[in-house]
This record gives C-alpha cells, sequence and structure tokens, in this order.
C-alpha cells in the first residue's frame, strides 16, 4: 500500500515591521516601501518578535534619534522667525515633550509605550496647532512635522498592538 500525502505548504506570516509597514498607508497612502525601505535598515528591529519588543527598539533606535534632529532643524528655523512665539514653543516646548515622550516609549513597561507614543503625537499636534493659530506657512516646517509624524505613526501603530 502507497500513501501520498499532500501537505500544503505553510503560509507565510508576514513579520511585524511589514505589518506596521501594511497599516502605515491607512494614514499616509503610498508610504508602504518607504516605512520598509526605513525599517529594513534596522536589522535588529526587523527581527523581533513581537509588537513590544519592536515598539521599543523602534524608538530606542530609529524615532528618539529622528525626533532630536528634527528638533534641531526646527531650532534653526527660530532665526527665520524670530518674533513668533508659535515657533519658539515648537522647537522648545513641544519638541522636548516629543523627544522625551518617544524616549519614554524605549523603556521596559509596556502599559506605558502607548501613552508616552500618545503624548508625543499630542506634542506635534500642539506645534502645528500653533503654527496654524500664527499662520505660518512654511513648507519647511511642514515637511518637518510631517516627516516626524510618520515617525510616530509607525510608533503608535506598533504600541497599540504590545
Amino acid at each position: 500500500m502507497i500513501f501520498i500525502s499532500y501537505a500544503s505548504s505553510p503560509k507565510s506570516t508576514p513579520k511585524i515591521y511589514e505589518s506596521v509597514c501594511k497599516e502605515i498607508v491607512q494614514k499616509f497612502p503610498h508610504y508602504e516601501q518607504t516605512c520598509l525601505k526605513l525599517l529594513e535598515a534596522y536589522p535588529e528591529i526587523t527581527l523581533a518578535k513581537d509588537y513590544y519588543t519592536f515598539t521599543k527598539l523602534y524608538c530606542k533606535i530609529v524615532a528618539i534619534e529622528n525626533a532630536t534632529k528634527t528638533q534641531v532643524k526646527v531650532k534653526e528655523l527660530v532665526n527665520k522667525y524670530p518674533s513668533s512665539l508659535a515657533v519658539k514653543a515648537c522647537a522648545t516646548t513641544d519638541y522636548d515633550t516629543v523627544v522625551s515622550e518617544l524616549k519614554a516609549g524605549s523603556v521596559e513597561n509596556p502599559e506605558e509605550i502607548s501613552l508616552a507614543i500618545n503624548y508625543a503625537y499630542d506634542a506635534l499636534n500642539s506645534c502645528k496647532q500653533k503654527l496654524t493659530d500664527e499662520k505660518i506657512v512654511d513648507t519647511s516646517f511642514s515637511a518637518l512635522n510631517s516627516a516626524m509624524e510618520f515617525v510616530i505613526e509607525i510608533a503608535e501603530i506598533s504600541s497599540l498592538k504590545s
């Protein structure tokens, strides 16, 4: 008697970073490849086995660095708008909060990660609202804030699943 077995090949489960990048298009259409390119530069992030580890590593390795660099660029814009209270607040209070909350997102306590990421988002939105209220329309600011929003959104997606 001969038995022929047909085993279906196991369905490939997407890695965590791939799942996060698939979700990013809900808020940032056409950014899946940008997300993948960003994350694939960091093998330790792409190898994360759970969302908590992914979020923690992402905040520690990518988000904090991006936020710090963005804050430096925002502080440079203060010279362009020396009388603007909104620009000064964005460069200091708001981006200080973004950086500090992303640092909090890299800590060991999983219950606090999502809250920290939300506070970072709130601070960024506060900056954007102050600029709108003061009627400051500057493509440099818009580009910096949009890029930062993208960085935070990746952390937000993963933190909500951790």
